[in-house]
């Protein structure tokens, strides 16, 4: 598939239009200036909850959930513009500039989100650390996960699947098969999905966040309540039966204390990973040094490495079960080295 918009702006108005962006950039088939995809009025976020909580009032328990909405917006924003998908990494204009308004229909509880405007902040963060194509497969490629129906009933294909393994027995859930049964179209769509997930692979952490998010939305529900998202509805004992159990949550950290940089690998982008020791009692784990760490510290780290001597560094982190499975450096000092020290 080919687009080529006769060197006018590229705007994309609705599900159809990304579909088709995305498919051409997949393929290789833009001919137009990337630089001028723009959106408006897609993507939108929707859900639609009913039951006796929800009439013309918001529960607080849908709450958390809706707040995750914005951290996966705030997540895929600075895995795009900073590399690194630790919230800590924005700015406080970003998180101005990419708030989310959810409104309320009047007299129901319909909740929804016009998203064009954090899509075109994204797209603009894109073009600044990929090449064009990139990022237009990534920008589309958020606003699908977040909003596409196709990716919710494929995951709620999947969790089906699951459950019914584990249970050996069918579930009473199944009879929502028809509701999420992938027409040929669909099934066409999910194809284009996954092979820009692995153009993107940053697509593959959106798509973990956003299904994360539509678990917890799941969760919520109460008997009596029905909840319809991505045009799928589902009662609160189906949305039970098919949510996944909360998974362990990494402990964020700061850590501070000298280290011995014992690795390095330079394949990482503009940036770099090394591997770090901790000289006070030899924990041992993967850092990135990001390409916008300020070069004095990247050359602390550097003489550190060829001296073998100490460097002071501060490192944002994440623990999972005592291992630490994420780690930024976010600054490095040379180690004073005292008389007595020798």
């Amino acid at each position: 598939m080919e687009i080529d918009n006769n060197g006018e702006p590229l705007i994309i108005r609705n599900e159809v239009d990304a579909w088709a962006a995305l498919e051409a950039a997949v393929s290789g088939g833009l001919r137009f200036d990337v630089t001028r995809v723009r959106f408006e009025g897609w993507p939108t976020w929707s859900l639609d909850a009913q039951g006796r909580d929800w009439y013309s009032t918001v529960p607080t328990r849908i709450m958390p959930p809706l707040l995750d909405v914005q951290k996966d917006i705030n997540r895929a924003f600075a895995s795009v513009q900073y590399g690194d998908p630790n919230l800590r990494r924005l700015r406080e204009d970003d998180r101005e500039s990419l708030e989310v308004v959810v409104k309320v229909e009047k007299g129901s509880s319909i909740f929804t989100a016009d998203l064009s405007g954090q899509l075109n902040k994204i797209v603009q963060a894109a073009l600044e650390r990929m090449n064009g194509t990139e990022a237009v497969i990534t920008a589309l490629g958020i606003g699908l996960m977040i909003t596409a129906a196709v990716t919710y009933k494929a995951w709620l294909a999947n969790r089906l699947k699951e459950k019914e393994l584990q249970s050996h027995t069918e579930l009473e859930s199944k009879n929502i098969e028809s509701r999420i049964h992938l027409s040929q179209e669909e099934t066409r769509r999910l194809a284009i999905m996954r092979d820009a997930m692995v153009r993107e692979p940053t697509l593959q952490t959106v798509n973990e966040d956003t299904q994360a998010t539509t678990n917890r939305l799941l969760k919520v529900t109460r008997p009596g309540d029905t909840i319809a998202m991505r045009g799928v509805p589902m009662t609160a004992e189906e949305a039970h039966e098919i949510a996944q159990p909360e998974r362990e949550q990494a402990k964020e950290l700061e850590m501070q204390g000298d280290f011995r940089i014992i690795g390095n690998r330079t394949d990482k982008g503009a940036g770099f990973r090394i591997t770090v020791q901790r000289a006070s009692d030899g924990l041992q784990f993967a850092a990135d040094v990001l390409a916008e760490l300020a070069w004095g510290d990247k050359q602390a780290i550097q003489r550190a490495e060829w001296s073998k001597s100490l460097v002071m560094l501060t490192i944002e982190a994440e623990m999972l079960r005592d291992r630490i499975t994420r780690a930024v450096v976010i600054s490095a000092k040379p180690v004073e080295v005292t008389q007595g020290d020798h």
